[in-house]
């Protein structure tokens, strides 16, 4: 359903094979480089700046953003794929120690597509909540015709935390090969928030990737492809906002030295046109993630100054592969279009924690803290391997397709003591496999309008942390305890919606409806066990829990209301939603508030600028649960950006960003809900005030 003069949107997430959007079932978001470019997206974060249905989960200035969230699920129920290997997944463990998703470089990003609302079906465990597939640069797709090489450069500074952004990239292409090779460095320092009466944590964090793709063509037209790729960040931490407060009421300094280390290689093979065969792909992968998380603290204990020293090491070790096909065929007046494969994934996982208290007086030191005694793991060491089967059926009749999906996952968890976790009865082996279905059609009920309406399962295994995690710190009365008993999540989604391209206007709208079993609530509050008076927390499922919505974007071209508007173009975007725990009748917190974005374009025929004037709406969460504990809830607030784009020649180019231009003093609800109302943390939690970015990039 292209409008004039426009070629139709062709999306790969939904289906794994790229398919136009008409053919969606489903909302779809694509986030091109170029739209990253003029938006000024500096971390992988920043895509959910205007995406009404998206949002960033952030920890804290130290650990910074950990992940994503669709439609209020997010952690580690999202779906990070980047070239179709998953990225790690989130752990994180108190005030000391938390492992970020989003280790990849925003500046070897091709394409970004966004599958909202479970994918299950197609995707697996991961993938209850949504799917965000990243595509690297490809060397080919840079090249322009007649020419062997290419080579781009961009710098930038981002007035949000003083960063600054150095990228540079080449690309070859010869008769049956080519590769591209690049690499991207960032440093910068604490977010510029809106504090008033705390002092600003002081970060200081330098970030590489390289990046590094072969690619050749056979005469017989298959392709085989190579790609390594290294991620590394650095951060530095003198976190001085909650010194004095709560259990740092005695901490007189408080400094972090963090590094994150990903490196990957893939192998790909696509073999196109074999006989009744219309297309067949072979990946392998290998990839590797390590969090290494060092704390020191000052403090007086029992009127002794002493030293703390915390150490944190995680180690994920992946290897996996996925076989899949393709192939298509017509039966009468019915065409079939029809999707099939096989995923495994072998993890391996590793977690430990180490520490020493030093008396600053005597110099005597002790491998104990807060009771606790090292070396420790909070987990045994954990293998896990993810099988899954997966066919699906598209068929296209008339003006309307159906589509029909299926997938077998089997799951299992194999945990084992050594000479630091050696209690066999804190240690729990899991296996569980399930079946989920996806099934949708599309309508297309004129030339200009569509509609659409699926029902998808969801299927989440109980992870290594939720299953095993044991936490005792004996001098807080705290005590984190396994759960060997916790179920998958599952859930059924019901969702329908509309497209209408007509001229000028672009409209899009959704309403979903989405049923929990046995959610995983983590590390729940059980309260106080009468028995030894330890505080107890312990992940557990919710029987029963639900979430609803709606969703609405508009792009209309002003041109209809008068020819010299032409230039003019209103992009609007609203998304709202509900949570409720069925079986306490109170509002799930994870689910954000309604945010709605506008903006109106300038983009004028034969001159070299183009701009954006952007507002971006953050609603106030009126249902929250305060039942175990009350945290702070931010006001609405409304948000105005202004972006520029200066092209003189097609090689050359400028961005410039201004940002919060009425320096509103904000939060996001998703970076605050966790937090008591009294929590200095808060203040450094809001965003910063008006901040100018600039980048220049330039390619030959």
């Amino acid at each position: 359903m292209p409008g004039p003069g426009e070629l139709e949107e062709v999306v790969v997430v939904a289906n794994k094979v790229p398919r136009p959007l008409s053919a969606i079932p489903a909302q779809v978001t694509v986030i091109t480089a170029d739209r990253m470019a003029f938006e000024q997206v500096q971390e992988f974060a920043d895509i959910a700046r205007y995406e009404p249905a998206m949002e960033a989960d952030f920890n804290s200035p130290r650990f910074g953003s950990s992940g994503i969230s669709i439609r209020g699920i997010g952690g580690n129920r999202v779906a990070l794929e980047f070239d179709g290997v998953p990225l790690p997944q989130q752990y994180a463990v108190g005030n000391f120690a938390d492992s970020s998703r989003l280790a990849v470089d925003p500046a070897v990003i091709e394409r970004i597509e966004v599958l909202r609302g479970p994918a299950s079906a197609l995707y697996g465990s991961d993938a209850i909540g949504g799917v965000v597939a990243i595509s690297s640069i490809d060397g080919a797709d840079l090249i322009r015709g007649g020419r062997n090489h290419y080579f781009g450069a961009r710098s930038g500074f981002y007035g949000a935390n003083d960063a600054l952004h150095g990228s540079g990239t080449h690309a070859w292409a010869g008769n049956a090969d080519s590769t591209v090779a690049a690499g991207s460095y960032r440093t910068g320092n604490e977010p510029d928030n809106h504090s008033r009466g705390v002092p600003d944590d002081d970060i200081d964090f330098d970030q590489w990737e390289g990046f590094g793709k072969w690619t050749h063509d056979f005469a017989f037209g298959s392709t085989l492809r190579l790609s390594l790729d290294y991620y590394e960040r650095d951060t530095t931490s003198d976190i001085r906002s909650v010194l004095g407060y709560a259990r740092f009421a005695n901490t007189t300094s408080l400094h972090g030295d963090d590094t994150q280390r990903r490196d990957r290689e893939t192998l790909s093979m696509e073999f196109v046109d074999r006989g009744w065969l219309d297309e067949a792909s072979l990946m392998l992968y290998r990839q590797s993630n390590t969090t290494e998380q060092h704390t020191s603290e000052e403090r007086t204990s029992r009127g002794t100054p002493v030293l703390l020293r915390r150490e944190f090491n995680l180690r994920e070790l992946d290897y996996g592969a996925e076989f899949r096909t393709r192939w298509e065929f017509t039966s009468g007046r019915v065409e079939h279009l029809v999707v099939a494969g096989i995923e495994w994934d072998h993890q391996r996982l590793t977690e430990s924690r180490d520490g020493s208290e030093t008396n600053r007086i005597t110099g005597t030191s002790r491998r104990s803290i807060l009771g606790e005694t090292f070396p420790l793991r909070d987990l045994p060491k954990s293998v896990t391997d993810e099988i899954g089967i997966y066919a699906q059926d598209e068929i296209d009749y008339g003006r309307f397709t159906f589509v029909g999906a299926v997938r077998w996952d089997d799951f299992s968890l194999d945990a084992s003591t050594d000479e630091v976790f050696d209690d066999p009865d804190r240690l729990t082996d899991l296996d569980t496999s399930k079946v989920t279905f996806r099934i949708g059609a599309t309508a297309r009920a004129t030339d200009a309008l569509q509609l659409y309406a699926h029902y998808a399962q969801g299927f989440r295994a109980p992870p290594p942390a939720e299953v095993n995690l044991f936490l005792d710190i004996p001098l807080f009365n705290i005590r984190a305890l396994p759960n060997p008993n916790l179920d998958p999540e599952r859930s059924d989604t019901v969702e329908a919606g509309l497209r209408w391209r007509h001229a000028h206007t672009r409209f899009d709208a959704a309403a979903y409806y989405t049923e929990y079993d046995d959610f995983i609530e983590s590390r729940a509050n059980l309260g106080i066990d009468p028995a030894t008076g330890i505080l107890i927390f312990q992940s557990r499922n919710i029987d029963e829990a639900h979430i609803y919505g709606t969703e609405a974007y508009l792009t209309q071209g002003l041109a209809v209301i008068h020819p010299r508007l032409t230039p003019f173009q209103l992009d609007a975007g609203v998304h709202w939603s509900r949570g409720e725990n069925d079986v306490t009748s109170e509002a799930l917190n994870e689910v954000n508030p309604l945010k709605a974005t506008f903006a109106l374009r300038w983009e004028p025929a034969g001159t070299p600028v183009t701009a954006a004037l952007r507002a971006t709406h953050f609603g106030h969460q009126n249902q929250v649960d305060f039942t175990e504990s009350q945290f702070f809830v931010p006001p609405a607030a409304t948000v105005f950006d202004i972006t520029v784009r200066y092209e003189p020649r097609p090689n050359l180019q400028a961005n410039l960003g201004i940002y919060n231009l009425s320096d509103q003093r904000y939060w996001r609800y998703s970076d605050v809900r966790r937090l008591d109302p009294g929590d200095p943390r808060i203040e450094i939690a809001s965003q910063p005030g008006t901040h100018a970015q600039l980048t220049l990039s330039f390619n030959y």
